[in-house]
């Protein structure tokens, strides 16, 4: 079951988008501050991160970047009413797979979590068939 990592200080946008991802068999997590978000992904291995760029303590940018300078490879769609295109030039430095603007329709959502989804999968098979074919060779 794949772990996703909801982090929006709104309550309300949080409980919405959780409570669609949950209906569609994800297993969800939240966190409603940049610090609570890195806490909890240094505890706990996700699949996809949906994070708010405007957080208290760190914005999105800043959670992304302490999650590139872990090295850890985590696909994350951003969210944001406050999608500048510098913020957005950011987010893709950073490997944001989607951006996001509030409001969005909820579909949107769905289909950009199943899209990263399925990338993610695709690449891991990839990968583990290139493994597979230099072990035999």
């Amino acid at each position: 079951m794949n772990k996703i990592l909801i982090v929006d200080d709104d309550k309300d946008m949080s409980k919405i988008i959780s409570t669609i991802l949950k209906q569609e068999g994800y297993r969800i997590f939240k966190a409603s501050s940049g610090e609570e978000a890195i806490t909890q992904i240094c505890s706990k291995n996700y699949n996809l991160i949906i994070l708010d760029y405007k957080l208290p303590n760190k914005n999105g940018i800043e959670v992304l970047e302490e999650i590139r300078n872990m090295d850890l490879s985590i696909n994350v769609i951003m969210i944001s009413a406050y999608g500048n295109n510098f913020i957005k030039s950011k987010a893709k430095e950073f490997g944001v797979h989607q951006f996001l603007d509030k409001p969005f329709n909820l579909n949107k959502l769905l289909n950009a979590v199943k899209n990263t989804l399925s990338k993610n999968s695709s690449e891991a098979s990839r990968s583990l068939e290139t493994k597979q074919r230099l072990i035999k060779t």
